[in-house]
């Protein structure tokens, strides 16, 4: 069974590394040759480091914001169609 990379090295060993391919200019598959680690793996941790960098939010964390936010409209909209029929409901009663 083989190990997870999503586990296998530290957030502060991505960020190291990428902090170093970045700095150094040098192709990504050249460092990694160097570093003994997978380019395609190294590829994404240089990517995010780059977005973090640049002050970009995680496009993950911004989808997740979304799909909460959308969630809340439908139960707000939910509450005020509710509200909307109690409302109906009682001004029915005291006319």
């Amino acid at each position: 069974m083989g190990t997870n990379p999503a586990t296998k090295y530290t957030d502060e060993f991505r960020r190291e590394t990428a902090d170093y391919i970045i700095s150094s200019g040098r192709p990504i598959t050249e460092c990694c040759r160097e570093l003994g680690l997978s380019s395609k793996t190294v590829n994404r941790w240089v990517i995010k480091r780059r977005r973090e960098l640049a002050g970009e939010p995680d496009p993950a964390a911004e989808d997740r914001e979304l799909r909460e936010a959308r969630k809340r409209i439908r139960e707000l909209e939910q509450e005020n169609d509710f509200l909307k029929k109690a409302a109906a409901f009682f001004a029915k009663d005291q006319a």
